[in-house]
């Protein structure tokens, strides 16, 4: 397992930039492994072929997770003069 790491972190952290129902950053995504069979040869456990896999598959995970959006909101406090609180408002 620490030799695909590497590789597992990478394709984790891409696929929470780019979310499988919108495109933008996830936040609260926790994925446990719990079990990784790896081919013989070592040249089919590079990045090139675990990265593209393993982003399918947390994409899978996130999928069959029930996924839920969440309604954004913005608060902020505005500060201005009492003689143009009228435009502020």
């Amino acid at each position: 397992m620490n030799e695909i790491k590497d590789s597992m972190e990478s394709a984790f952290q891409w696929s929470t930039k780019e979310a499988p129902m919108t495109d933008e950053n996830q936040r609260g995504v926790r994925i446990n492994i719990h079990d990784v069979v790896l081919h013989a040869d070592a040249i089919h456990r590079g990045g090139g072929q675990l990265i593209p896999t393993a982003r399918r598959v947390y994409y899978a995970c996130e999928l069959t997770a029930e996924p839920r959006l969440l309604e954004p909101v913005f608060l902020c406090e505005i500060s201005a003069p009492a003689d143009i609180m009228g435009g502020v408002y």
